[in-house]
C-alpha cells in the first residue's frame, strides 16, 4: 500500500491533482464491463502526452506499481476498461486527442490513442477529402488506434487495419521510446507510407501485447469511390449458406468485391433496429420463433441478410463487376438486389407506399445506400444493440457499461469455406438456445480466405442470474469452437487464460520477451501474455525491491560478459 501511495503522489507531482483521480465513481466506472468483474483500480491517471506517459511508466518501475493502459474505454463485449489482473492502476490516454499529420496525396493520417474515429471522419469531412477510413461497426467515439491495438477488423476496404499501418511511436515498460520502420531515422522520407522500414519488422510485438503503449501510429486511407453501388442477398433459411460462403470466397480471391462482405441473422438484424419486442412476446424469453417470424416482415422475412459493395472509377467498371457478382450469387441466394443512386432516389420516393402494403422499409435501404459504413461513415446502431434485453429505453448518450447492459462478443476466425462456415453458425446457434439467449451472429468477410463471426450474448445485468448464464454460454462456445479448431481472433479480458495449449516454445518466447521488456512486470500484466504456458518459475518477473531495471542499452551492459 505504501508503494501505491508513494506512486500516486509521483502521479500527481507530473499530470497534476485533477489528472489522477482516486474517487470512488472514477473507479467504480474503470471497474465496470458489459460483464461480471471482479478486478479492482485503485486509481485512474490521464497523460497529456508521450513524455508523460514515459514519467508514469518510470513512476510504475520505480515503485512496483502495474499500469494498464486503455485509449478511451470503450473496448465493449471484451472487457471495457477492466484490467485483466486486480490492482492495476488505469492509464486513460483519451486527452492525447491530437492528429499529427495528415496527407491527402499520400492518403494518410497519424494519430495519437485518444483520436476517435467521428474526429478523424469529421477532419476529413471538414476538408472536403477524397479519402476515408475503415471504421468500426462500435461507437464512433471509440479510438482508432485502441482498435487497432486488439486488431479489430473494420468495415469497406482496408479493412483488416493491421495490414494498413505503419510508422509507430512506442513506449517500452521501461520508459523508453522507439519508432518503427523508417521513423527511426531523422528525416526519412518513406516513414509514412513504407510498412517495413529496413531490418526486423517490430509493429506486430505490439498489437495484441503488453510489450509498450502505442502512443502514434500511421494509418492508411483509401479513396472515395467515383462510382458507388451497394448489393443486399437474402436467404430465407441457411440451406443454402455453404455455397453462398464458398462464391463470396472464390469473388474475394478475384479481388471482387474489394470491400468486405457481411452476413447477419435475423436476431443481429432485429437487435439493431429495436429492443427485445416485451409486449409481443408476453414477456418470454428467448424470442419465440413465431414472434420473430412476424418481426422478419421488416427486411422480407429472411433468416439471413448479406450485402456488401462496388468501388469502381466508372460506371462501366461498376457495371461490369455487377454482373460478374450477379453470376456468382444468384442462383445461390433467394433474393438480390443491387442499390445505386438512381434505385435509392426511387426507393426515397416510393418508401412509405410500399412499407404499407408489404411492411418493408425501403427507407433502410436508402440509408443503407448514402450512410453506408463501407463509406467510411461511422454508426451506432450497432452498440444500441447492447441495450437489446433492457426494459428501459436505450438513452441518446450511449454507454453500455454505465447502464449495465450485458454483452459478451466472441469472434472466431474460420478458414472461408462453407464446410467450415456453416458448420460453426449451426453450432452456435444450438449452443446458445440450449442457454436460452438468442443466437445473434454475423460473418465478415474483409479478406480472401478467412471469415471472422461475430457471436453477442445480449442480456440485461439487473436480472439476477444472468450475468452467470451468459458466461456460461460464453465459455462453452468458447471451448466448443476452440476444439473445432475455431480459435478467437481476438480475446475478452475474461478468456487470457483460455486457449487451447499452444506448441511450447511459444510461451518460452513470450517469456523471454516479457522479461526482458518488462522486468518489473508493471505493463498490463496477464494480457494476452499468455503466461500460464511460461516455463515453470518465469511468471515471477519482478527484480528485488530498490534495484533498478535500467534501460534496455544500461542492462546489455550490466548483463554483457567481462573480457
Amino acid at each position: 500500500m505504501q508503494n501505491l501511495e508513494e506512486a500516486l503522489a509521483a502521479f500527481r507531482n507530473i499530470l497534476g491533482h485533477e489528472h489522477v483521480q482516486t474517487d470512488e465513481p472514477a473507479r467504480a466506472a474503470a471497474q465496470s464491463a458489459t460483464f461480471s468483474t471482479t478486478q479492482r483500480v485503485p486509481a485512474v491517471i490521464m497523460p497529456a502526452s508521450r513524455g508523460e506517459v514515459q514519467e508514469c511508466v518510470r513512476i510504475a518501475n520505480r515503485h512496483k506499481v502495474p499500469i494498464y493502459p486503455v485509449s478511451t474505454g470503450k473496448n465493449w463485449g471484451y472487457g471495457s476498461s477492466v484490467p485483466v489482473r486486480d490492482g492495476s492502476v488505469v492509464m486513460t490516454l483519451s486527452r492525447m486527442n491530437r492528429i499529427v499529420e495528415f496527407s491527402e496525396e499520400l492518403a494518410y493520417i497519424t494519430v495519437e490513442p485518444g483520436v476517435t474515429m467521428r474526429q478523424i471522419f469529421e477532419h476529413l469531412r471538414q476538408r472536403g477529402s477524397k479519402l476515408m477510413l475503415s471504421v468500426t461497426g462500435s461507437t464512433p467515439d471509440s479510438s482508432l488506434i485502441g482498435n487497432i491495438c486488439d486488431r479489430g477488423m473494420g468495415a469497406g476496404v482496408n479493412a483488416e487495419r493491421a495490414a494498413h499501418l505503419c510508422d509507430l511511436e512506442v513506449v517500452l515498460p521501461t520508459g523508453e521510446c522507439v519508432q518503427t520502420g523508417f521513423s527511426r531515422f531523422a528525416g526519412a522520407q518513406a516513414s509514412r507510407v513504407n510498412r517495413w522500414g529496413v531490418g526486423p519488422h517490430l509493429d506486430g510485438l505490439f498489437t495484441q501485447s503488453n510489450l509498450g503503449i502505442v502512443t502514434q501510429v500511421t494509418i492508411w486511407l483509401a479513396p472515395l469511390p467515383k462510382h458507388h453501388q451497394i448489393f443486399i442477398f437474402r436467404l430465407d433459411d441457411d440451406r443454402r449458406m455453404e455455397g453462398v460462403v464458398d462464391a463470396i470466397r472464390e469473388l474475394k480471391l478475384q479481388g471482387i468485391p474489394r470491400p468486405s462482405v457481411s452476413l447477419w441473422n435475423d436476431y443481429k438484424l432485429l437487435s439493431m433496429r429495436r429492443q427485445y419486442p416485451w409486449d409481443e412476446a408476453s414477456g418470454q424469453t428467448p424470442l419465440p420463433e413465431a414472434v420473430m417470424a412476424k418481426l422478419r416482415r421488416a427486411w422480407g422475412g429472411a433468416a439471413w441478410l448479406g450485402g456488401g459493395a462496388i468501388f469502381a472509377a466508372s460506371r462501366a467498371e461498376a457495371l461490369a463487376e455487377r454482373d460478374i457478382i450477379r453470376r456468382a450469387l444468384g442462383r445461390r441466394v433467394d433474393k438480390l438486389v443491387f442499390i445505386d443512386r438512381r434505385a435509392a432516389t426511387i426507393a426515397r420516393l416510393l418508401k412509405r407506399p410500399i412499407q404499407r402494403l408489404t411492411g418493408l422499409d425501403l427507407g433502410e435501404i436508402v440509408r443503407a445506400y448514402e450512410e453506408s459504413p463501407h463509406l467510411g461513415i461511422p454508426m451506432e446502431k450497432n452498440i444500441r444493440s447492447a441495450y437489446w434485453r433492457k426494459r428501459v429505453s436505450a438513452p441518446e448518450d450511449l454507454n453500455p457499461d454505465r447502464d449495465r447492459c450485458g454483452a459478451i462478443w466472441l469472434s472466431p476466425a474460420i478458414p472461408s469455406a462453407g464446410n467450415h462456415v456453416a458448420p460453426a453458425l449451426r453450432a452456435i446457434q444450438r449452443i446458445t438456445r440450449a442457454h436460452q439467449f438468442e443466437p445473434n451472429m454475423s460473418a465478415i468477410f474483409a479478406t480472401e480466405r478467412c471469415a471472422n463471426l461475430v457471436v453477442a450474448i445480449m442480456y440485461d445485468r439487473d436480472v439476477a442470474g444472468e450475468d452467470d448464464r451468459a458466461m456460461a454460454c460464453y465459455r462453452e462456445l468458447f471451448h466448443h469452437l476452440a476444439e473445432q479448431g475455431y480459435l478467437p481472433y481476438r480475446l475478452g479480458i475474461q478468456s487470457m487464460d483460455a486457449l487451447p495449449p499452444s506448441h511450447a516454445d511459444y510461451g518460452s518466447l513470450m517469456s523471454t520477451l516479457k522479461r526482458a521488456l518488462d522486468p518489473n512486470d508493471i505493463l498490463a500484466p496477464g494480457r494476452y501474455d499468455f503466461r500460464h504456458e511460461w516455463p515453470e518459475g518465469s511468471d515471477t518477473l519482478s527484480r528485488p525491491t530498490g534495484e533498478r531495471a535500467g534501460t534496455l542499452t544500461e542492462r546489455s551492459q550490466r548483463e554483457a560478459p567481462s573480457g
